[in-house]
């Protein structure tokens, strides 16, 4: 029997959720920061100069309706200033933005607080100047999806960078570096799935913080689905029994003239998506319907796909001494200071990638924490 029609990637079992209210999220409870008070956006103070600070801050260009409101402002010894056209909320050297106040901005900016729901990307090949595109996640029968996603199912970051001194003077052409990027589950492998779009005025990029390989990666944005938990790839059961490919590929997928046959209980599971652990069905991992037209021509044609930059490619080399450099390609700065005001930006976009193989209903419940460091430092060209 046919579960909800309306789940979207990451649950095709509702006896795999606890709360109705869950349904239509990758998981219940993926928090994407600690519950606890400990800092989530921190940075080290390494010093391009014995003397050298660094400072955080929040884009907060609402006047009328701030999201930093000034009791918290005063409560943990912000500061509020203006440069380059934006208000910015700072916090002082050596400190982060803590529980609190992270929460007071993200719910008062609309965007995603405690829970991140998946969402999808279209196609997305490695570009310094492409902007991301997130799109809600598929639900049964939507083979194509144009709908942008829900802004509360993701996190919009926009950060800027001070680096002082001793005088209290700006600093400019300093590089700030993402140098920690680490992101912890309780259970399975759910981090797999967490992306960063990063963007600042000379270039834009999409990594994955949980891989720290020294290569690029890619994710799959197209392929065969089981979203009604039926553990068969979804088809047109009313009309054409034709399967269902949904997202991206390089060909037109060619249907069977006829059914698929056989006993539904001797069919094997197949494994169309590539997924690497294949000890259970899910929605990438499912067998072909006996009712319906399979797809034929897999092999003819190919899912398209989102290229991504790793921590390994965006954390610039440390020498012996201990201090940052780059090697080759390798590193990509955050953003870099510049003049008048000595201010440097780059908005976050935080996100669970839909298609990525680790958003399957085993995953559902379990919080995950994200930490991000950032430092300064010399770095040889």
């Amino acid at each position: 029997m046919k579960t909800n029609k309306k789940i979207t990637i990451g649950l095709i079992s509702l006896a795999c959720v606890t709360s109705a209210a869950l349904i239509g999220t990758a998981a219940g409870s993926l928090a994407w920061y600690a519950y606890s008070r400990t800092t989530i956006v921190s940075f080290k103070g390494t010093s391009v100069s014995s003397s050298a600070l660094l400072n955080v801050g929040l884009i907060d260009d609402d006047l009328t309706h701030p999201r930093i409101s000034s009791a918290t402002i005063a409560k943990y010894g912000l500061s509020k200033e203006n440069h380059d056209g934006h208000t910015i909320v700072f916090t002082h050297s050596t400190n982060g933005f803590g529980y609190d106040v992270i929460d007071e901005y993200l719910r008062n900016a609309g965007s995603a607080v405690d829970v991140l729901s998946p969402v999808t990307t279209h196609s997305r090949a490695l570009s310094s100047t492409a902007d991301l595109s997130l799109y809600r996640s598929p639900e049964y029968g939507e083979t194509t999806v144009t709908d942008a996603a829900d802004p509360r199912n993701y996190v919009v970051l926009p950060l800027a960078f001070r680096v002082g001194d001793s005088s209290n003077e700006n600093v400019i052409n300093t590089d700030i570096w993402l140098t920690s990027s680490s992101v912890e589950v309780e259970h399975e492998n759910i981090d797999q799935a967490v992306r960063i779009f990063i963007k600042n005025s000379e270039r834009k990029f999409l990594m994955k913080p949980a891989s720290d390989a020294l290569t690029q990666g890619s994710t799959n944005v197209g392929g065969l689905l089981d979203l009604d938990g039926d553990g068969t790839y979804d088809y047109d059961a009313l009309n054409t029994h034709n399967e269902y490919y949904y997202g991206e590929c390089t060909g037109t997928p060619a249907n069977a003239t006829s059914e698929y046959g056989g006993s539904q209980s001797e069919a094997p599971l197949v494994n169309v998506n590539d997924v690497t652990d294949t000890s259970a069905p899910s929605t990438f991992y499912a067998k072909h319907n006996i009712s319906s037209k399979i797809i034929n021509n897999l092999n003819d044609i190919t899912p398209k796909v989102a290229e991504f930059e790793t921590f390994g490619t965006v954390c610039p080399s440390r020498d012996s001494n201990g201090q940052y450099y780059e090697s080759g390609t390798k590193g990509i700065s955050i953003t870099k200071t510049s003049g008048p005001t000595g201010v440097g930006y780059a908005d976050f976009t935080i996100f669970v990638e839909g298609w990525d193989h680790s958003v399957i209903d085993k995953a559902a419940g379990y919080e995950f924490t994200l930490d991000l460091k950032f430092e300064i430092n010399s770095v040889t060209q």
